[in-house]
């Protein structure tokens, strides 16, 4: 991307009496429309991520997995997070939606850095929200089946409880980092496209 566009500048700056000009006006659409695309890509990425697992629901075993929340008192716990879950990426996948469609209608050098700026701003919170809501979850289903009789009496008689959730723990933790890797390498490759996209806006 910054190629092109230091290509499109050095022509720009060189092209003498060339039949063909391009104007300060030409590269602003280019970045425009580069970032568009980026930003429609983010969304269209943000609306698989909720649709998808929800289908995958569909070819489990739901009765299964509902007794095992009621097993160890999680029913309640789980649909509160479901139903947070599902308005927050609500409101993500409307903010991704309108920060497309302004940078798609912008005619102002400003105000397209200022919806770039908001953009990359919005995705990484998205980021920081989708990790932390793993985080929760995670911990405390932890905590609510290890502590459970349920769990505890099918545990041999000598079972070392430090070790059993230092192993879960750390199990847990690398499946974070897996999970926060997943969301770098997929959303990190457009935001430092759009980071190139300020950058290049900026300098003019």
């Amino acid at each position: 991307m910054v190629d092109q566009l230091d290509n499109l500048k050095n022509i720009w700056q060189n092209q003498g009496d060339s039949s063909i000009k391009f104007s300060e006006g030409d590269i602003f659409k280019m970045v425009q429309k580069k970032s568009s695309s980026i930003v429609k890509w983010i969304l269209i990425i943000s609306i698989l991520e909720f649709i998808l697992p929800n289908v995958v629901w569909f070819f489990t075993d739901f009765e299964a997995t509902q007794n095992l929340y009621q097993n160890y008192g999680l029913s309640t716990t789980m649909k509160i997070y479901s139903i947070i879950h599902f308005m927050v990426i609500v409101v993500f996948i409307y903010l991704f939606y309108k920060n497309y469609k302004n940078i798609s209608a912008e005619n102002s050098v400003k105000k397209l850095l200022a919806n770039i700026l908001n953009t990359r701003k919005a995705v990484k919170y998205y980021i920081y929200y989708n990790i932390t809501m793993a985080a929760l979850i995670g911990i405390h289903m932890f905590y609510k089946i290890f502590n459970s009789e349920l769990f505890l009496n099918k545990l041999p008689e000598n079972t070392n409880m430090i070790m059993v959730w230092l192993v879960a723990l750390g199990l847990f933790v690398l499946a974070l980092f897996i999970f926060w890797g997943f969301y770098r390498i997929l959303y990190g490759i457009l935001l430092k496209k759009l980071k190139n996209n300020y950058y290049e806006l900026d300098k003019n």
